[in-house]
């Protein structure tokens, strides 16, 4: 699933164990469908009260992917993992850093096969946990407050409200429609 549909759809529904998979883009940005995500990143990172460990109850393994013949090598994977740390969460496992220029033994995809081999050790110990729903709940809601800030367009539409505009609209509508169809053509 990708980042932006997990806060999205999902509405930042956190399980106690998430894996996650992200590259940097162009100059150490998110790819498409993790734009949102990094923008929630950014903003923990920048926000005043990092006392608020809002996401204890929940750990995450990550695989970084990207290409060290660029600077901003790894800078999206290492903001989500500073952010998602900031506030409360458990990085389990081996950070996985999966380079594009790498070679013989670090080669790519050799990286990826061996941090996936080796990750399950790691997420067995953490499956075997309890986390309460308490703690997974108030992850949700604060990060779900946090997306509604950031991103407006995200908020429920109040449709009662809308139909206090529209219902007399209709009316009027239908008044001159009914009007326009059951009048003589000496009312017109």
């Amino acid at each position: 699933m990708h980042l932006d549909d997990f806060l999205e759809v999902e509405k930042a529904k956190w399980t106690k164990l998430v894996v996650i998979v992200c590259s940097s883009y162009g100059v150490g940005q998110a790819p498409l469908g993790a734009r949102k995500f990094r923008e929630l990143c950014d903003e923990i990172l920048l926000g005043e009260d990092k006392s608020l460990n809002f996401l204890n109850g929940v750990h995450f393994a990550l695989l970084g992917l990207g290409d060290s013949h660029y600077t901003t090598y790894f800078q999206n994977p290492t903001t989500i993992h500073k952010a998602l740390t900031s506030v409360g969460a458990v990085h389990v496992g081996e950070l996985g850093k999966a380079d594009a220029s790498g070679t013989d033994d670090m080669e790519q995809s050799k990286v990826i096969e061996r941090w996936i081999t080796n990750i399950w050790k790691d997420l067995n110990k953490v499956v075997a946990t309890t986390t309460t729903a308490v703690n997974l709940d108030k992850a949700r809601d604060e990060t779900w407050g946090l997306c509604l800030d950031l991103f407006p367009d995200w908020k429920p539409t109040n449709y009662a409200s809308m139909a206090t505009l529209y219902v007399p609209l209709v009316g009027i509508l239908l008044a001159i429609l009914f009007h326009f169809f059951y009048s003589s053509d000496e009312d017109i």
